[in-house]
């Protein structure tokens, strides 16, 4: 089976009258384009629609529309955010009896991307809207990020990643060197709350970035309202809870089920008991290689940079010292400042029995003492010459360890989350990380992340048209790509049956917007192509054979039926 070209598109029609009126070029000038391409047909939409209303709470029902469901409208139509509309092409088509159909959407209306285009998602990866669509015909969902209703970063489910069709594409490189290439009236979202198509925007001008950064293993996103972090897994820990995947319990902490830190998907954050949280992650956290030193400069760490923000100092101290004041003076806490003063008194105890050890050692400690341990040492070396060297290549192999860099020790180090846990990885001594101060002042969070990714320096026309993709966000009409930037997403959805061996009639199109603004449809302009395959043999048994329901469809729009 192989796809049609024009000049069989162009044969059958003038010939068989395959497709009737016939337009044997592409019209664009002014108007939603239409027409013969290389190799498919762009119909046209008619100007008579039904646009579903839901005033009177009608369920939708396949099997039985209801006709007081729909609203009639001619001429141009604008379908409401998130519902549909039913309309009819211009064109009669007649179906050979080897031929069979596929109906895709118009780019002009769905706003499209290359088949390479990388998505962000929240669960580390960045497939392809290619490997999207193949993926989600097996039922697999996708989580991304998107700009929400008030300008806030969020979790969204990025719903029918699937192929559009052809179109000529504009390639954006931006300032970190990522290239987007999509249909040049796609709509992108600019740094100051604007959008912006393609085709407008100009090198300088900035976008809504998507900024990333691990503390301590946890991925966290860059919020343009506030200038603040928000961990990721807090943002899918809320739409589980805006989708009643659970409850807000109070005492819960937000637990990566598979233990990975990076992987942020919905159904892998659940809600358990604090204390059970705590005490499963010390059972690994504090174990036998539990570095107290490492642990305790993290946290000095930690508090330094807290602690140049002024407003966040000052309000450190207040609430300390209202807590400092109320455990003196509350009685609730009487019992716990008996115990604390017990305790004071043992610690005091074990303070005097320190003392008197440290003065035994330094009676032990004279010159003369020091000379007596200096001459042992030097008779266990002398007794054993090879000791030397061999503790030399010791040494050597934990400096070198050729095959550690700087991407092998943040990988790790971004995996683990931690110090201990990259060497524990990596097989090798901590000490090896001493090469890679860079890397571990970025790893603690020393690092900030600059103002590049979000501006355009440069935009050119790619020669040809090219396979297209897109996907759809209900939730807030809005996507983030792995280049950094967001964009909006595709929001109309032609669906059409396709069109069986000798079928014959004016087909009936289902136009969904799945965008929360409303959508505007030009009638007597392009909406959907359909390409044209032509079997080696002609099928057993056809349409006509069969005398199907929806065959010789008049020029009125015919509701589904059983």
């Amino acid at each position: 089976m192989t796809i049609k070209s024009d000049r069989w598109i162009r044969k059958m029609a003038l010939e068989k009258k395959m497709i009737e009126p016939f337009v044997e070029s592409q019209v664009r000038e002014g108007v939603v384009s239409y027409g013969l391409s290389s190799y498919g047909y762009d119909l046209r939409v008619a100007d008579e629609f039904k646009i579903f209303t839901n005033i009177n709470s009608t369920v939708v029902d396949p099997k039985k529309f209801d006709e007081s469901s729909f609203v009639d409208v001619r001429g141009n139509c604008l379908i409401p955010p998130n519902s549909f509309a039913l309309a009819r092409t211009v064109e009669y088509l007649r179906i050979p009896r080897n031929v069979v159909t596929i109906c895709l959407s118009k780019s002009t209306y769905a706003r499209c991307f290359s088949a390479d285009t990388r998505v962000a998602l929240v669960d580390g990866t960045a497939p392809t809207l290619e490997e999207m669509a193949r993926r989600a015909e097996d039922g697999e969902l996708f989580w991304g990020y998107s700009v929400g209703e008030h300008g806030r970063v969020v979790v969204t489910l990025l719903d029918e990643p699937r192929l559009i069709g052809r179109d000529s594409l504009l390639e954006l490189t931006l300032d970190n060197e990522r290239t987007i290439r999509c249909t040049p009236d796609h709509v992108f979202l600019l740094r100051d709350g604007r959008t912006a198509e393609a085709a407008a925007l100009r090198p300088g001008d900035a976008l809504m970035p998507l900024y990333r950064q691990l503390v301590r293993g946890y991925e966290s996103v860059y919020q343009p309202l506030n200038g603040f972090l928000s961990p990721t897994h807090r943002l899918a820990d809320e739409w589980n809870l805006r989708n009643g995947i659970y409850v807000d319990a109070p005492g819960t902490h937000r637990h990566h089920q598979d233990h990975d830190r990076r992987n942020n998907a919905p159904w892998n954050i659940e809600r358990v008991p604090a204390s059970d949280h705590i005490r499963h992650h010390n059972a690994s956290t504090y174990g036998d290689d539990f570095d107290p030193d490492e642990h305790g400069q993290a946290i000095r760490a930690a508090f330094e940079r807290l602690a140049s923000d002024p407003a966040w100092r000052e309000e450190f101290s207040r609430v300390q010292r209202e807590r400092a004041l109320a455990f003196r003076n509350h009685e609730a806490y009487a019992a716990k400042r008996e115990a604390l003063r017990r305790a004071h008194v043992a610690n005091w105890t074990e303070v005097r029995r320190r003392e008197q050890a440290a003065a035994l050692r330094a009676r032990f400690s004279s010159p003369e003492a020091r000379q007596e341990h200096r001459a042992k040492m030097r008779a266990a070396w002398a007794q054993d010459p090879e000791r030397r060297a061999r503790q030399a290549e010791v040494a050597r192999t934990v400096r070198l360890r050729p095959e550690i860099t700087a991407e092998v020790v943040r990988r790790a180090l971004d995996e683990t989350g931690s110090i201990r846990g990259a060497a524990r990885v990596l097989g090798c001594d901590r000490a090896v990380f001493r090469r890679f101060p860079e890397v571990l002042s970025s790893f603690r969070g020393l690092a900030r992340t600059g103002g590049r990714n979000h501006k355009v320096t440069s935009i050119r026309q790619c020669p040809g048209e090219h396979d297209v993709y897109c996907l759809t966000v209900p939730e807030a009409g809005n996507f983030a790509l792995d280049a950094g930037v967001f964009v909006r997403n595709c929001g109309i959805i032609v669906n059409v049956t396709p069109f069986e061996p000798e079928w014959e009639g004016h087909a009936t199109l289902e136009i969904s917007n799945t965008t929360p603004l409303p959508a505007r449809i030009y009638a007597n302009e392009g909406l959907c192509q359909v390409l044209f395959f032509e079997s080696d043999e002609v099928c057993e048994v056809s349409y006509a054979d069969k005398k199907g329901k929806y065959q010789g469809q008049g020029p009125e729009i015919v509701l589904p039926r059983m």
